[in-house]
């Protein structure tokens, strides 16, 4: 018994230590040492050795050694970071964002969804639960409490940050698998948009050219109608983009309200820095506006960029004020047009709609144009966007009227 080594000595009755095994005598516990993927130096320990051992009177319950070795075992058969397994799921999503932030410049709208979605994740439990022992149960559970909250399309668009997040976690070797690979979610319940019919637009658009209230707000909404701008684009049009000599229209900033202050932001994508062809109507319209244009006190209404750069001359201005204008702005005037509009045909009155709604019908109606020229005019990376979310099938009418004139051209 004298030759006995210390760690035979402290090992207690009737335990038969497996290698890389040990009892601390001092701290009454089990120990398993290990090395990580990183070959640092790790310990783990439990008062337990076996799931079935007692926990000694006084101490805390755990996981026992053997349990706790089973899994840091699996986690190092697929070369998992240990420590990146324990972070949480809100953790890997900042992780995630901050390298999505710094690999690429992403619009404003774009970072504001991606804070949505990390401010609703704290509310769950899911948000909280390390990322390493995180199973698609948890993700099917998370999945249907949000359906109690939230829409179709809003829930998938978290869908989308988290899975990402999760294949970051797997790229940088936080887990093996992505338990969100098959959590999805219905869009049928989301919100439909859908273009204002031809007869109704012109309607809505004399109606506003002829109402003393609704007068100011005619040549913003036609040309919205008519060039399939984004409301922001159309609040950072500056009289240097109004191409009258080439009958075009240059977008290459936009207007935004981020922090109560009016800010010039690149255009949502590189797509959206582009031309768009001026119609006759619309040319007349920019000539109305820059011809009947004025300053309030001759102060010319000044907006910087993120970058401290200035930027006046902008075309659209605020009725009374004549600062600057957002698209809060351009809602508000719709909002009034439509109430005014459906005041005056309560027998056949327009729906609510938004300035977007406006895009939409521009490329319903524009649907005839070749589809690469439909898509460089809205300024889309890819021609799906163009035809399966904004371009609208025709009314009936209109495709009897359509088909009946090539079937005359061809008898």
């Amino acid at each position: 018994m004298a030759n006995k080594t210390a760690s035979e000595k402290n090992k207690p009755a009737r335990k038969k230590l497996r290698e890389n095994e040990f009892f601390n005598p001092k701290t009454k516990r089990y120990e398993y040492r290990y090395k990580d993927i990183f070959g640092k130096n790790r310990v783990v320990s439990s008062y337990r050795l076996e799931p079935t051992d007692q926990v000694p009177k006084g101490k805390k319950s755990g996981k026992s050694l053997r349990e706790r070795e089973a899994e840091i075992n699996a986690l190092l058969a697929n070369d998992i970071d240990i420590d990146g397994a324990k972070l949480t799921l809100l953790d890997v999503v900042d992780r995630y964002l901050n390298h999505l932030y710094n690999r690429k410049e992403l619009s404003h709208n774009t970072k504001m969804g991606y804070n949505v979605t990390v401010n609703a994740l704290r509310q769950y439990r899911l948000g909280y639960m390390e990322v390493g022992k995180i199973k698609p149960e948890h993700c099917e559970e998370w999945l249907s409490d949000m359906k109690k909250k939230y829409r179709g399309s809003s829930i998938q668009s978290q869908i989308s940050l988290i899975k990402r997040s999760f294949e970051y976690a797997i790229d940088y070797d936080y887990i093996a698998k992505n338990p969100f690979r098959r959590i999805t979610t219905d869009r049928s319940d989301s919100k439909v948009m859908e273009a204002i019919p031809v007869d109704q637009m012109n309607k809505f658009l004399d109606f506003c050219s002829r109402d003393a209230h609704s007068r100011h707000c005619y040549h913003m909404l036609y040309i919205l109608f008519w060039t399939g701008l984004r409301a922001s684009e159309l609040c950072g049009l500056t009289i240097d983009n109004v191409d009258f000599e080439n009958r075009r229209i240059k977008v290459e900033k936009q207007l935004q309200c981020i922090n109560h202050k009016h800010v010039v932001l690149k255009p949502k994508t590189s797509n959206g820095m582009r031309y768009i062809p001026m119609t006759d109507g619309v040319h007349q319209c920019f000539t109305e506006v820059l011809t009947n244009r004025y300053l309030k006190g001759d102060m010319e209404p000044i907006c910087y960029d993120e970058r401290g750069n200035s930027y006046e001359g902008f075309v659209f201005l605020a009725t009374r004020s004549r600062k600057t204008i957002v698209r809060s702005h351009v809602e508000e005037y719709l909002q009034n047009c439509i109430k005014r509009y459906n005041l005056e045909n309560p027998s056949c009155p327009i729906r609510k709609f938004e300035p977007h709604i406006c895009r939409h019908t521009f490329a319903t109606n524009m649907q005839g144009l070749p589809p690469k020229t439909l898509q460089s005019i809205l300024g889309h990376g890819n021609i799906s966007t163009t035809m399966n979310h904004y371009v609208d099938a025709k009314p009936n009418e209109q495709q009897l009227a359509e088909i009946n004139a090539i079937a005359d051209a061809l008898s």
